[in-house]
This record gives C-alpha cells, structure tokens and sequence, in this order.
C-alpha cells in the first residue's frame, strides 16, 4: 500500500489539488501561478494526515524569484507522496537546434562496424552517478541499462529516488549507494582513483565520439530538466556530449545514458589497471565523512596531537570535528551503528582517510618543519602519496551510535575528509616513546621560537573576541618553520631592513589580513609586530564584499 493509498478521501484532494496548482506553475511560471500553489499549500494544513498538513510548511518557499529549479525541489515530496511519477516531458537537451547533418551509407556502416567489433571488458571499473533525477522510472532505466553494460556501482544523489519496481530486478544486481550531495560522492570516487566525468551540452563539451575514457570514470547524470548542477561540472575532470543530428536534438536522460554507455563500453583496460576478484583494495569506498573540519592546509596543524609553542597558547588542537558515517554501504544498510558499539569507551582512535586534495606524489619531498631539506616520501608524512591515504591519531569526544556519528578533536583533518576506516588506540601496541624517529628528532633544532609584541596580542585579542580566531593557529603553523619561504607561503621580506638591521623584517598573508614580523636567524626567534587590513582605502570603502569580512575590517580599522 502507497502512502498515497492510505490517505482520506478529503486529505487526498488537498493533496492533489496542491500537486496540480504546483505543476500548472511550474508550466506557467507566473505571479498568478506562484499565488495558486502558495495558497494550495497553504489548505494542507487542515488535513488530518501529519504528512498532508506538513506540506503546508513549504508555502513560504514558493518564490517566483528563486526559479524553475528550486521549484522542481518544493514538487518532489507532493509527487512522492501522491504516488503520481513526474511527467516524462523533461528532456537533457541542447540549446542550439539545426537542420540534419548528412550521413553516408558508407559511414553509416562504419560506424556500426565498430560498434561491434568494439572490445568489451567485464572488469572495468565504472560508477555510475545520478544527480537530483526526479523520475523513478528514469532511474528503473539507468539501472537496467547500467547493468547491461557492466557499471561496478550506481550512486543515487539528492533527491533522487530509489527505482524499487521500475528497475525490473537490475537494482538487485548493481550496488547502489546514497549520498545527500554529489560533492560527497565525487570525493569518495576521487579518493578511490576515479575520474570524474559528467554528461552535459555546455560550453566546451568534448563530443562524445572523439572522448578518450580513462581506465576509472566515474559518469555523472543530471537533472531531466537542468541537467549537471553547476558546481558538479567544476569538480569534473572532463565534460562530454552526445552530438545530436536532429532538428530538435533532445532526448530522455536514460535514452541519454545509454548513448553513452555504448561507447564506455569500448574502453580496454591496460594490464596495470586488471583488478583481481580477491585484491583487498577492489571495493575500497568511504565510511563516512568529516564534519566541521579546518578550511585549509593553512590553518590545519601538521598532524593533530603535536604540542605547539608555549609562547601561543591558542592553539587549534581543540578543534572540534566529527565523523559521520554512512547509512549504506556496498548497496546495502550499513550496520555502522552496531560497528560503533563500545568505541567510547577508548580516549583515542586511529583514522584511516584519504588526502582528497591531493596532486599527485614525488619520491622525493620538502616537509614543511625542519630546515627546508628534501627528505625520501616515505620518511614523511607528506599528504601527497601514491595511493593517497593517511593516518590520523585523534581523540575521541562522543560517540553517537544511533546517529552515527563520532566527535573528535587534536586531528588534522580538512573538510570533507573521506574515511575510510577507524581503529582504536591502545597504548602498550601503539606507543613507543623510546623509538627513534630520524631526521624528525633534529627538527626542533631549526624551529623558531614566537613570541607577540604588546601591539600584536592587542590586535590578536580583539579579533579573536570579535569571531576571528584563525590568526593565531596560522601563524603558529607557517611561521615556526621556513617562515620565510615565499614558495609555499604569501610572504614577502622587507630588503631595505634586512640590510640596515640585524633583524630581517617581512610581512605574510592570511586571506584578507597582513601580519608583520621581524626574526633573527642565529637566535631563532620571531616577533609578531602587528596585524594590518589587506584592504586599500578605496577597498575598504567600496560597496562590492566578496569575503563578507569588510564591516570586521571597518570595525578593526576604527579602533586604532
């Protein structure tokens, strides 16, 4: 029985009638339309059903000034509820019409010929991803046919929904996943190998006849009537379309799918790229995710349980963060509450995650503590390696069974982090506080010793008690080493006071803010003199406030 089914017949017609109004607006998009639907919406309150009369609450959203596509987003749950599928008139399609192009019988031919002859290979890996596709029956006919040519996984995003009968089976046989945003779901596939690959007409799409497939894609189906959203197409590494020849040249996502999918299929896999059926690492995916964790590399501590320097006592290793976990994994109900069961009662816990913002590795690398020397990779913890995983020692704040979620702090860890696996720490298997550690143990040698002139902690303080609290933990962290080292750094050194002084004095960029220091090489010492607005006068008056941190910059300005 539908939840439809179960409705009255009175809390029925509230909800038709609000379904009706909302798509004769979504057809005519008008003040006379906006109006109807608001008011339809508005009579749910009077149903009985607590899921009829909730509908209600999305009166205030109907905006004619919001448009079309927060629209499809306010007829999603109407539909869902009412059991009616969305109109199979929304089309992925091209802006441009034209007339026909020619084809030969020659090239016609030809083209089938390859077809056939095209190799295929069952052991490819290919994710499959929809985003916000509002139709079941779209979604039913992406799994079939992603199952017919061998997609490994199907990521569902946003609100797209579950194909229960309209996959005809296919859903059995293809594992399926869910993400709340495409974002989350590009971030696990990128921390697994994949390239990201979106389906879409927009400028400077590559025609899907001259693409070259990478050996892992990840291919990216959008809204029926929107397409990929906007900011999915700037995390893809390419974006492909299918060359229509026809005068209206539109077509049905799964239509649009299929196309596509005829020509991933010819892709051969190198012998590098072959994954045995037992290799450990063939179904490797995220668990979770990271909440709440540092912006950037700037500010986030090398790595997250070291002490920093006593003369700052503001330090980030209370940076709360917390590790959400999936509630599907593999295609199916993850079980993860059970898996977290007793995990509080440990103080720490090693996290397993993947370097999401990783470019690539070198054999060799420069960490950022020490003296500025290149040391082999895997003397390191550098973030740039070959498969892109890291290690973290954290400590454990709460854990949170039913919801799945554990919160942590004295971590390293970057927003979105993708995790992959969480251990307990048990000291008498995990410390060695005798054990040598290389090159690491002369590092402190080379470390500057901080400290803030009266001028400086004033500045400090007041920006702190008025929300800005990144500017101590980020000149901790990219100063106490190399601080003058303008190739990894916004830092820029004051020639003229070098030569006249013995001190060198220099300046260094955090976002919009400039903090002055001086330091002394053979003592090893650095003194904070000062923050400054990065802000021109004309700046700082003009209307445009692209960071929103312009009335901070006023406020900071007026107090000196």
């Amino acid at each position: 029985m539908t939840q439809s089914s179960a409705l009255s017949a009175q809390d029925r017609k509230f909800l038709l009638t609000a379904l009706d109004a909302g798509r004769a607006f979504e057809a005519d998009f008008t003040s006379d339309g906006e109006t109807r639907f608001r008011a339809a919406l508005e009579a749910c309150a009077k149903a009985d059903s607590t899921l009829v009369a909730k509908l209600s609450e999305l009166a205030p959203k109907v905006s004619l000034k919001l448009g079309p596509k927060h629209l499809m987003g306010l007829l999603v749950p109407l539909e869902r509820l009412s059991g009616r599928a969305a109109r199979d008139e929304e089309f992925l399609f091209e802006e441009r019409d034209g007339p026909p192009a020619p084809q030969t019988a020659v090239s016609f031919v030809k083209t089938v010929t390859e077809a056939r002859t095209s190799p295929v290979s069952m052991s490819l890996p290919r994710i499959v991803l929809c985003e916000n596709i509002r139709s079941a029956f779209n979604v039913g006919a992406i799994f079939r046919t992603a199952e017919a040519f061998s997609a490994t996984e199907i990521f569902l995003c946003g609100y797209t929904p579950d194909p229960q009968k309209t996959a005809m089976g296919a859903d059995a046989l293809v594992p399926s996943k869910h993400f709340d945003r495409a974002s989350d779901a590009i971030l696990a596939a990128q921390a697994d190998g994949f390239k990201i690959v979106s389906l879409e007409n927009s400028p400077g799409a590559i025609a899907l006849e001259n693409f070259t497939w990478p050996q892992k894609t990840m291919l990216i189906l959008g809204n029926e009537r929107f397409g990929v959203d906007s900011d999915t197409l700037a995390s893809s590494d390419h974006v492909v379309r299918i060359t229509a020849t026809g005068q209206k040249n539109s077509m049905n996502v799964g239509i649009a799918f299929g196309i596509a999918a005829s020509r991933w299929r010819e892709v051969t896999p190198s012998e590098n790229d072959r994954v045995s059926p037992i290799s450990p690492s063939r179904n490797i995916s995220p668990i979770g995710f990271l909440r709440g964790g540092f912006e950037n590399t700037q500010i986030a501590p090398r790595q997250g349980a070291y002490r920093l320097s006593t003369d700052l006592p503001h330090s980030p290793l209370s940076h709360s963060a917390r590790i959400e976990f999936e509630s599907r994994f593999e295609g199916r109900p993850s079980n993860f509450e059970q898996a977290l069961q007793d995990l509080d009662g440990f103080e720490r816990a090693w996290v397993v995650f993947g370097f999401h913002e990783s470019q690539g590795w070198n054999p060799q690398v420069r960490p950022p503590r020490g003296n500025g020397s290149k040391r082999g990779l895997f003397a390191t913890r550098s973030p740039h390696r070959p498969n892109g995983l890291g290690i973290s020692c954290v400590r454990i704040s709460k854990v949170d069974t039913a919801k799945r979620v554990v919160e942590i702090s004295e971590h390293d860890l970057l927003e979105g982090t993708p995790i992959f696996d969480i251990k307990p720490y048990i000291p008498e298997a995990d410390s060695f506080a005798n054990a040598k550690a290389g090159w690491v143990d002369l590092v402190e040698t080379s470390a500057f010793t901080i400290t803030e002139s009266a001028e400086a902690k004033q500045d400090l303080d007041w920006l702190e008690a008025h929300g800005e609290a990144r500017l101590r933990p980020f000149i901790e962290e990219q100063l106490r080493y190399q601080p003058l080292d303008s190739e990894r750094k916004r830092v820029s050194k004051n020639e003229a006071t070098e030569v006249a002084t013995s001190m060198i004095s220099a300046t260094i960029a955090f976002r919009t803010w400039r903090i002055d220091f001086t330091l002394t090489k053979p003592a090893q010492t650095l003194k904070v003199l000062r923050i400054r607005s990065g802000y021109s006068e004309n700046e700082i008056t003009a209307e445009t406030n692209p960071y929103g941190d312009k009335d901070l910059h006023r406020a900071y300005l007026a107090r000196k």
